[in-house]
């Protein structure tokens, strides 16, 4: 069986999402809860990779939960169960169980990403972390 997640996270703790050596990724983190809450570590595939530091409001992936140990939790209950297990940076909002064949990347409908600019040369502690902060005016 498949599920398809629906998560948001601050990627400021983390390389990326795809897991590497290099560091603590989303994809990792993600697939101890998973682990830990269903009990097996099934595979999980992301929509798409993520650059260090990014954050993500809506990011898709599935989680391939196969075999007699596979979980049998109400889809509406996956989130709850998994932001148990999740740091307080990571929170799974939705999830659903696909078809066999859904795949996060090939089937998404679009991207969208958003570039945010803070012009001032005061900072601001609220958006530091969200923002990338330029001094001087922007000629566009």
């Amino acid at each position: 069986m498949k599920i398809l997640l629906k998560l948001s996270f601050v990627g400021t703790a983390y390389c990326g999402w795809q897991v590497q050596k290099n560091g603590v990724s989303v994809q990792q983190t993600l697939q101890n809860a998973v682990e830990e809450v269903f009990g097996a570590r099934y595979p999980v595939t992301g929509c798409s990779r993520t650059d260090s530091g990014v954050h993500a409001a809506c990011f898709c992936c599935t989680v391939e939960a196969d075999g007699e140990r596979a979980p049998r939790i109400p889809a509406d209950r996956i989130p709850t169960a998994l932001n148990t297990k999740l740091p307080s940076d990571i929170s799974v909002f939705y999830a659903e169980y696909v078809p066999e064949d859904f795949h996060a990347r090939y089937d998404a409908k679009g991207k969208t990403y958003i570039y945010k600019i803070f012009n001032n040369s005061l900072k601001n502690p609220f958006l530091s972390r969200y923002v990338w902060q330029i001094e001087r005016p922007l000629d566009i």
